[in-house]
């Protein structure tokens, strides 16, 4: 049920030629690993790309896997972000929120919930995710840049120029969320080819910024998630106790 929750956008290359097509994958999972889903209208509010300081919307046909098919047409850093669609997930029993609750570092929700004298069992969370991912085309120049989503990862640092450890900065309605917990997967090769998942916590200092080592190189996949209360309005209306927001970041040190 959890693993409903978290979901990021996988690109099946991270580098291409100019004039050659940028294919992703949305998928749905945990811990890096999840299922390939197709594409479909209702389930974005938006879906862009954008390179420098254009930006369009991706031009997906429903039922597409992998959902995101477009044209590289020029050089440079090219971004892919999203807004989700709202779901709700129903909670059955307590311990599957509680485990949830802290293995995302948010330990303040169950206090908060016994406090509002909320139920243990039978109780509704509205999800909603902010996913990213970073393109290289051709020699991949340019910059990440903020794009107004809610909860957004934005890259200080280009993994396809810069030989430095990954800067980046968590915003919350555009201001630095200070103090979240980073969630880090690292895909890499092993020894013996084999791909081997490396995870790592990590806390956003008090300007909203973590910086990922470079380490064995690899794919990565860095998450975080923001628990609010919702609006009287919509927990009556809807009968929704918690709204949870995801926002991830994809990349490859190549």
């Amino acid at each position: 049920m959890v693993a409903s929750h978290e979901m990021w956008i996988e690109p099946v290359k991270y580098a291409v030629a100019v004039g050659d097509n940028i294919y992703a994958h949305e998928k749905v999972g945990q811990h890096f690993k999840g299922n390939e889903y197709a594409y479909l209208s209702t389930s974005y509010k938006s879906l862009n790309i954008s390179v420098g300081d254009e930006t369009r919307p991706v031009k997906s046909r429903l039922g597409d896997i992998p959902a995101v098919k477009e044209k590289a047409k020029k050089e440079g850093l090219h971004v892919l972000s999203a807004i989700t669609s709202g779901s709700k997930i129903t909670y059955e029993s307590w311990d599957k929120f509680e485990s949830f609750i802290k293995e995302k570092g948010l330990d303040w929700v169950i206090g908060r919930h016994k406090e509002r004298g909320l139920p243990q069992k039978d109780f509704t969370e509205s999800y909603r995710r902010y996913p990213k991912s970073l393109i290289k085309v051709g020699l991949g120049k340019g910059n990440d840049r903020e794009f107004g989503l809610p909860l957004e990862w934005v890259a200080e640092t280009n993994p396809y120029i810069s030989t430095e450890d990954i800067k980046l900065r968590l915003l919350w309605q555009g201001k630095p969320y200070v103090n979240a917990q980073v969630d880090v997967f690292n895909r890499v090769k092993s020894k013996n080819a084999s791909i081997e998942l490396i995870e790592s916590h990590l806390m956003t200092d008090d300007e909203g910024r973590v910086i990922i080592p470079r380490a064995q190189g690899g794919e990565f996949l860095i998450n975080a998630v923001r628990m609010l209360e919702p609006s009287v309005n919509e927990k009556t209306q809807k009968g929704i106790v918690w709204e949870s927001l995801w926002a991830s970041l994809t990349y490859k040190l190549l």
